[in-house]
């Protein structure tokens, strides 16, 4: 055993004491994850001098390969959770492209040595327990005695370990395991541990790789309909799973307590799954099954129910109640659709051609089918990121909805997405609120992004809000950037930035991120970073992003000529891609140039390119808001001025 250094840092009203590692301010306990913790403390260790960004990175995240955005994320929270302003730093100071500084003045207190054992992770408050073994009783409340190792706390705070109850749940997973805590200064705390991503299995059959995807995903609805899980959307695994890792680090970059993996021998009819604790990755369930993989529909339910009571998830009476409804009794109609939503959840041109390929065999096979022309309404939009015209897809998008509608009222996606249509291209905002509302009334559950924009188009802030923090909740992985685009419309370009950089931790290659974090940039005054942002974004998306962008940040930066150069660019994109007239408007706008810029945003409206959203509040286009020609234009729209 060795003793680790017992001194407690001050400074203002915080109080940093490694041995503990735990953080006060006011003597009230700062909420901070161990990565943050050990941040603050390494800035402490070094303080006064200029630690290098690759420094840091090397020191905190060893082992680890992230970008410096996970840095800059963390050095957000730390400014949160402390108080500190990074325009006006008390604590810890940016060095512009170098690294920060940690410059508050700091005084010492003794405490008391902290036995620890070397190697060991002392980020870890509570002992582990040590991994089960044995059959479990299947939907029953188990109560467990775990043992625990010797306590490891200092003379303040005695740790006695004891798991109270393994609830109704995911064996541990489900069971909601508390830790007790006994101090003399602090009440006992329940540390609750229940949430659960589903990985897409693996399969042994080239082309088979939808039916994982969807195993999966039919696991993740089966295991989400228990009230006592959380469960992540397996599109959010998805994007952690194409990159190889194992699933323990997928676990801890989806910030889960367990992952449950599997793989289908097609072949040999055979199917297995396991389940691992991210924390210290014991497996907790390793189990194979027999299947026959001829009937889709009796696979899923089969081993649904399988999984479900291996697992030890017990469903409320009224969960329980009905099959889950497929839309289809056509089983290649089915399958045709199962690999229609695999290569839809791709978000690349490539998956999105196969989607409506699949899709529309779906339909071949079963013209009855509404849930699959709801799919192919949905994916038609997604066209406009391969540089298509809305006057291309919108009909297409539309006829299918309207078809999905006629074939059955009350799917609550097709309703959604009829909200989306009568929001984002017809501009008809009383009747996406009707539809929106239908669909909600269908599925309370159901979430969807476009809802946040149009709240917020509707100046209705702090709904639009809550409802875009739910969609991020939703899919907290995936490279869209709802939440932040709602923070840099309101002026909360702090927020804006960590969300954005939250993001691109695990979506690097997205240029939609990249333009959005240069705009919010160029509204704190970085025009430097906000131009490589831009650029990057232009080089991924081959000038799909990014370029009118760039052009609004030469114009305002007095690069005139630059600004000229890249309204050129624009018109030779447009001989082989749909350009919105949007990213002419914008330049314009920079240039000061009003009447152009005026012209160019009445002719994206006409051509149904313009968002609701950016005519109402983006801030590159305040300078024209005062101007009398630019309210008649918003009063002609139906936008609230």
């Amino acid at each position: 055993m060795t003793a680790r250094n017992s001194s407690v840092f001050l400074f203002d009203d915080i109080r940093v004491d490694p041995a503990t590692f735990q953080a006060f301010k006011a003597e009230q306990v700062i909420s901070l994850e161990p990565k943050t913790l050990r941040l603050l403390l390494f800035l402490i260790e070094n303080r006064g001098r200029l630690i290098e960004k690759d420094e840091i990175l090397d020191a905190i995240w060893s082992g680890t390969h992230v970008t410096e955005n996970a840095l800059t994320r963390e050095i957000g929270k730390l400014r949160k959770s402390l108080g500190d302003d990074p325009k006006a730093p008390k604590y810890i100071e940016t060095v512009h492209t170098r690294g920060y500084r940690f410059v508050a003045e700091l005084a010492e207190a003794n405490g008391s040595p902290t036995p620890v054992t070397p190697g060991v992770e002392t980020a870890e408050v509570e002992t582990p327990p040590k991994s089960l073994s044995g059959p479990a009783p299947v939907l029953a409340t188990v109560p467990l005695a775990l043992k625990s190792e010797p306590a490891r706390r200092t003379r303040l705070y005695r740790v006695i370990a004891t798991v109270v109850a393994i609830a109704i749940g995911l064996g541990v997973i489900g069971g909601i395991v508390l830790w007790k805590r006994r101090s003399a200064t602090t009440p006992p705390t329940p540390v609750a541990g229940n949430s659960v991503a589903v990985l897409p299995f693996k399969t042994s059959v080239a082309g088979d790789e939808y039916l994982g995807f969807e195993i999966a995903d039919a696991l993740v609805n089966r295991l989400s309909n228990s009230t006592h899980l959380t469960v992540s959307p397996i599109t959010a695994a998805l994007h952690h799973s194409e990159r190889s890792q194992d699933p323990r680090t997928i676990g801890s970059l989806m910030k889960v307590d367990y992952v449950l993996s599997g793989e289908i021998d097609r072949t040999g009819q055979r199917m297995s799954i396991k389940l691992i604790r991210v924390r210290d990755g014991v497996a907790l369930l390793a189990e194979s099954y027999d299947e026959k993989f001829d009937d889709i529909f009796k696979l899923e339910d089969s081993l649904g129910a399988k999984v479900l009571n291996s697992l030890l998830v017990t469903l409320d009476h009224e969960e329980t109640q009905g099959p889950q409804r497929r839309y289809t009794e056509n089983q290649q109609a089915y399958e045709a659709f199962l690999k229609a939503h695999f290569q839809f959840n791709k978000l690349n041109p490539e998956g999105i051609d196969k989607s409506i390929e699949y899709f529309q065999q779906a339909i071949a096979l079963d013209p009855k089918y509404a849930m699959a022309y709801a799919g192919l309404s949905d994916v038609y939009m997604r066209l406009d990121r391969a540089g298509k015209a809305p006057s291309e897809y919108l009909p297409k998008s539309r006829a299918a909805v309207m078809k999905a509608l006629e074939l059955d009222e009350t799917v609550a996606y097709a309703h959604s997405m009829l909200g989306r249509i009568a929001f984002r291209y017809d501009w008809d905002f009383p009747r996406a609120e009707r539809e929106y509302a239908r669909a909600r009334e269908l599925n309370p559950k159901l979430v969807h992004a476009w809802y946040g924009s149009y709240l917020l188009t509707m100046n209705r802030v702090a709904e639009a809000e809550a409802e875009s923090q739910k969609f991020e909740d939703f899919l907290p992985f995936i490279g869209g950037s709802g939440i932040a685009q709602h923070f840099y419309y309101t002026g909360q370009y702090g927020r804006a930035l960590d969300a954005i950089n939250r993001k691109l931790e695990t979506r690097p290659d997205s240029p939609g991120l990249h333009e959005w974090l240069g705009l919010v940039y160029e509204q704190q005054g970085r025009m430097h970073e906000a131009i490589e942002e831009f650029q990057k974004a232009i080089s991924m998306s081959e000038g799909i992003d990014g370029l009118g962008s760039l052009g609004h940040a030469y114009a305002v930066s007095g690069k005139a000529g630059d600004a000229e150069n890249t309204l050129r660019k624009l018109d030779e994109l447009t001989k082989h891609k749909y350009v919105s007239p949007f990213q002419k408007a914008v330049i314009y706008a920079g240039l000061g140039k009003k009447e152009e810029a005026l012209k160019f945003l009445e002719k994206a409206y006409g051509e149904r390119s313009l968002l609701p959203m950016s005519l109402r509040w983006d801030p590159r286009l305040n300078d024209l808001r005062g101007d009398a020609r630019f309210q008649d234009f918003m009063r002609r729209t139906g936008l609230p001025l």
